[in-house]
């Protein structure tokens, strides 16, 4: 015990004298919450718009306010002919584009089927997507409060209710899996390249001529990492309830424990990257070779459900796959440990499985 302490205190001392380790360690945590949490917002709203009225009477004017006060489109400029709004779209300056034909108001009144065109961009398809559907309501909205269609009693009373995130905020989806993604990247990180920068200056070797064993070796140099990846986490749900006031509704020390269990997994990434790696920026290329597929396949940005069946099946391989889950499911819903059962016994045995094969591996070298 006394050789681990030993080890682990002369860690220590080793990050907080590497200023880059420490500032990385620091910075890189917040600078991450303020990019996924404001900068990419997934809630798309004030779409550009161009607006071609030949109609111009007060039912045309009443229908592009509607647009307008629905906070979904932004009538940034009113053309005299189709080909500038043709222009606008196609130089990206608008994403929509709304025709109202000379006959509008006429064809309305006289119940004639009066017909309005609404053109989207559909190059990116969320904001489309977003466009087509906002439009549909915004019209349907405005038929009935214009009295243009009557009032009749539906024979299903049909309520949609959001739970969890009523206000559909991207800041409640992406900020908690925010926490297991800073510590696939962070940990590993920093993990194998202190143990190869170790190797490099041949520390490793003089370390091992005392009566210091490997294991009590490669516990002392994790120890730090641990607490490190722990002060992540805190700070990371600290920083979210402060500025984007998510709260935790489940118990904190189930998620506590089950990020503690995640972080073994990213604690074996780095050193069966620092076992295999000969210098600092073989490991740093091996630690981002895993941090892409945690991004676009582990479900913390695009939906798993709707991937290819075989990418799907790849994602089950992926840590972060089970953290994102776990995390959003007690920040968000509440959920306890046995919610997460089918959740937490894959990421045990991927945490067994990689520290089990990067400790035999850093065994094997030291060796």
């Amino acid at each position: 015990m006394k050789n681990i302490k030993a080890i682990a205190t002369k860690e220590m001392i080793h990050i907080l004298r590497d200023r880059r380790t420490v500032l990385m360690v620091v910075l890189m945590p917040f600078i991450q919450l303020m990019i996924y949490g404001y900068a990419i917002n997934m809630d798309v709203k004030h779409l550009a718009t161009v607006i071609r009225d030949e109609d111009r009477t007060y039912l045309s004017r009443r229908l592009i306010a509607a647009f307008e006060q629905s906070g979904y489109f932004d009538v940034i400029k009113r053309v005299d002919s189709h080909r500038e709004l043709y222009e606008a779209i196609d130089r990206g300056k608008a994403k929509a584009g709304l025709l109202i034909p000379p006959d509008f108001t006429k064809d309305v009144l006289a119940q004639r089927g009066a017909k309005i065109q609404l053109l989207i961009d559909g190059t990116d398809s969320t904001p489309a997507n977003v466009a087509l559907n906002s439009s549909q309501a915004i019209v349907a909205n405005f038929m009935q409060r214009e009295r243009l269609i009557p009032v009749s009693i539906l024979p299903i009373d049909f309520r949609p209710r959001l739970w969890y995130n009523p206000d559909l905020k991207s800041s409640f989806f992406m900020v908690p899996g925010l926490i297991g993604l800073l510590l696939q990247m962070l940990i590993p990180m920093v993990t194998a390249t202190a143990i190869v920068r170790e190797k490099e200056r041949g520390n490793i070797e003089q370390l091992l001529v005392t009566p210091i064993k490997p294991f009590e070796l490669m516990l002392g140099k994790i120890i730090p990492y641990i607490f490190i990846g722990m002060f992540i986490a805190l700070s990371v749900l600290a920083t979210a309830q402060i500025l984007f006031h998510i709260p935790i509704r489940g118990n904190p020390l189930t998620l506590l424990g089950l990020t503690f269990l995640f972080l073994t997994v990213c604690l074996g990434i780095g050193l069966l990257a620092s076992s295999v790696a000969d210098n600092q920026q073989q490991a740093m290329q091996m630690i981002m070779f895993f941090i892409a597929p945690s991004i676009l396949l582990s479900g913390f940005i695009f939906p798993r459900e709707t991937m290819p069946q075989v990418v799907y099946g790849l994602s089950f391989f992926i840590p972060l796959t089970y953290f994102v889950i776990i995390v959003r499911g007690i920040v968000l819903k509440g959920l306890g440990l046995f919610d997460l059962w089918d959740q937490v016994i894959p990421l045990a045995l991927l945490a067994v499985l990689i520290l089990g094969l990067s400790i035999s591996r850093f065994h094997k070298r030291l060796s």
